[in-house]
């Protein structure tokens, strides 16, 4: 009979400690939460940079935005919007072209401004101009920034296009999550970062003092954005 041979369980306790211990070694050189936070953004911008995209498509084929079939206050009275008006949504309010929320066709500016029940969700039964003339999937209603509402805590999740008055340029943001994204290192930051306002205005950060404050958010604070967008600082598309 031949005798046959294996490890033995001590063989067997030495590579799994070794394994563990090269594991630890590993996750404490790569930061595997600041290597998430970069998927993650690079995800958003992908995003972002699609939905850029599907705005100057839809405005080749209509010669307008979604949001200018909508009245400018959140009550539908008055005019719709027009080329020169300032504007800011956020991405799961209605106008900004993915969904309705179920909303009539007013123009839903913040989270104050509906109820839960007009606010997109990965259901939404009703979508909006950018997935009605097929510029963008339906599917994009499903995704994390279309929706922050369903936990207020996670509006920083959003996406938000903003547009200055009498300015053709528009920017599709949103909140990096991953330090290296945000650019602290010296001023190189007041290069890559936006501040918005709920005018639509985007800007750079100041530099001086007080530097690197949108409004009255310092850049080391990193807060959320309240309901208008304009309590945060942003990356933006284009840059």
């Amino acid at each position: 009979m031949k005798k046959k041979t294996g490890f033995t369980l001590v063989e067997l306790l030495i590579v799994i400690a070794l394994i563990a211990i090269l594991s630890v070694a590993v996750l404490a050189t790569i930061n595997p939460i600041e290597q998430s936070n970069k998927a993650r953004d690079a995800r958003v911008q992908n995003d972002a940079a699609e939905v850029m995209n599907a705005y100057e498509r839809y405005y080749a084929s209509n010669n307008k935005y979604p949001w200018m079939n909508y009245a400018e206050s959140a009550t539908g009275s008055g005019a719709a919007y027009t080329l020169s008006d300032g504007v800011l949504l956020r991405s799961d309010t209605l106008g900004f072209g993915i969904c309705s929320g179920g909303a009539t066709d007013t123009l839903r500016l913040a989270l104050a401004a509906s109820s839960v029940a007009e606010r997109c969700d990965a259901q939404d039964t009703v979508p909006n101009e950018l997935v009605v003339t097929s510029e963008l999937k339906g599917s994009f209603a499903g995704k994390d920034e279309f929706l922050p509402v369903q936990n207020t805590t996670h509006v920083e999740q959003a996406l938000w296009l903003a547009k200055a008055v009498n300015d053709n340029s528009i920017y599709v943001c949103y909140i990096p999550k991953a330090g290296a994204n945000r650019i602290l290192a010296g001023t190189d930051w007041s290069t890559k970062m936006r501040c918005l306002t709920a005018a639509g205005v985007v800007s750079r950060p100041a530099v001086g003092a007080g530097a690197g404050e949108c409004g009255s958010v310092a850049v080391a604070s990193w807060s959320a954005p309240v309901t208008d967008g304009t309590q945060a600082m942003f990356r933006c598309v284009p840059e």
